[in-house]
């Protein structure tokens, strides 16, 4: 599903008569989503990341202009039901679970459906082998007694169970550990990969942006700053004083190791990964390379 934004702007109106809406928390928005990317969204608190996701997600109306799915205006045509094919995942989603199973809780969306019991457990067990839980393991589980990353799942599947063509994540890592953090980029990347699911996310985290993403936008007072390829723009040392960011590590080894020649020419505008960055190391030194 593609998604556009169409010189989309946003005001929280006090939506009482004669009374002047505030100031725009979205400016004149331009911007087109293709099927299939890997997008990170990032920017200062208060920037206006949540009313951006959420005008995708069609939970806000645009003040003015529109947002387009598949060059569709949901709203235009009145047809809400076009959002369905965008999922949604809450900032600690696990907070929202509340049933007694973790099969109760991701067949929840399914309730209107109009499935049967066994297209319902269909559907369910499709959701829990995309989020990689077995379904005999978990389906009579307490999601309240599972872990963090195992909780996350169990949310992610239960929007995934309304069969989204667009994923939206709001910090998607927040709170989880290294291991739960790589298990979650590693069932994104399944799902973008293998499903060919939209994947758009939140984060603060440069080093994950720039290991993930594969398109970043920056944003800034309601207006995109800078919209282009992480490796590229997380070099820029304008951006990176504008967001008062740090250049990440990896960056910052990568263009090193390619100023001092010891990585082809131009490779150093991406960020090497650790193997290569030691094979690169071991070049520059010049010694044998040990096997272990």
């Amino acid at each position: 599903m593609q998604i556009k934004l169409d010189r989309v702007s946003f005001t929280y109106s006090k939506r009482k008569r004669n009374t002047p809406s505030g100031p725009d928390v979205l400016k004149q928005l331009d911007l087109t989503v293709e099927s299939g990317e890997m997008l990170a969204i990032a920017g200062k608190s208060g920037s206006g990341k949540s009313t951006f996701l959420q005008l995708l997600k069609g939970f806000l109306a645009p003040s003015d202009g529109a947002v387009l799915l598949d060059d569709v205006n949901p709203r235009g045509v009145r047809r809400p039901e076009l959002f369905d094919k965008v999922g949604f995942i809450f900032q600690y989603p696990e907070h929202q679970l509340f049933s007694t199973t973790v099969f109760d809780d991701i067949a929840f969306g399914l309730q209107s459906a109009g499935l049967s019991d066994e297209e319902k457990e269909a559907r369910v067990r499709q959701a829990m082998a995309a989020v990689q839980l077995d379904y005999e393991a978990f389906k009579d589980c307490s999601p309240f007694e599972l872990s963090g990353g195992e909780k996350r799942r169990v949310a992610i599947a239960g929007v995934v169970v309304l069969e989204p063509e667009v994923l939206i994540l709001d910090e998607p890592t927040a709170g989880l550990d290294l291991q739960s953090r790589r298990a979650l980029f590693d069932l994104l990347h399944t799902m973008n990969q293998e499903r060919g699911i939209t994947v758009m996310w939140v984060s603060h985290q440069l080093e994950e942006i720039l290991e993930h993403a594969t398109r970043l936008i920056a944003l800034k007072e309601g207006a995109f700053l800078a919209d282009g390829h992480p490796h590229i723009l997380l070099s820029d040392r304008g951006l990176l004083n504008t967001f008062g960011w740090e250049e990440p590590p990896a960056l910052v080894v990568s263009r090193l190791l390619g100023e001092l020649g010891a990585v082809d020419e131009g490779r150093y505008t991406a960020a090497l990964t650790p193997h290569g960055a030691s094979e690169a190391i071991i070049k520059l030194l010049g010694k044998p390379r040990v096997t272990v």
